[in-house]
């Protein structure tokens, strides 16, 4: 009876084993912080060209985005539907730069970042672009979603219109 019960004990351990999908392998920092660079890069090109798609991809459904504007209006969720409002500023160039991530735990990151570019309001001149940002992400079981973001004029810079 012993037999069978250390039989069948081990025959239920090998089944279990082999029923479990193997763990997925886990994301080093250097590539975890090279994936949040990239997606920080995505998520604004994606909002700037209003590709809703691309958008889809860098948030989660279940946690709302939260995100202030370089014109220092308050804050607001930005979501599919802000995408059907007119943009009143026409961008010309747009670039993120000297992102720098923090990883605050396995599970989330803090993204603090600069951005340069210019824009055109109706028929005005250009109006160049320098702002400075930072922006919160969570690891979710769909990959790395943003859920804040707060951008604000760099020192004598100027952000996006009211």
């Amino acid at each position: 009876m012993k037999k069978l019960f250390l039989l069948t004990t081990v025959i239920l351990f090998t089944a279990c084993q082999t029923a479990t999908a193997p763990s997925e392998p886990k994301m080093s920092d250097e590539d975890i912080i090279s994936s949040l660079k990239e997606k920080a890069v995505k998520l604004q090109d994606a909002i700037l060209t209003q590709n809703l798609e691309e958008f889809n991809k860098h948030v989660d459904e279940n946690i709302p985005f939260i995100t202030g504007d370089s014109n220092l209006s308050k804050f607001y969720v930005m979501n599919s539907e802000r995408f059907d409002i007119e943009q009143k500023a026409k961008w010309g160039t747009f670039e993120l730069y000297d992102i720098d991530v923090s990883l605050v735990n396995s599970n989330t990151a803090v993204l603090t970042f600069y951005a340069k570019g210019d824009y055109t309001v109706g028929e005005s001149d250009v109006i160049d672009y320098s702002t400075r940002a930072s922006s919160v992400w969570v690891s979710t079981v769909n990959g790395w979603k943003i859920m804040h973001s707060n951008w604000a004029p760099l020192e004598g810079g100027t952000g996006i219109p009211k």
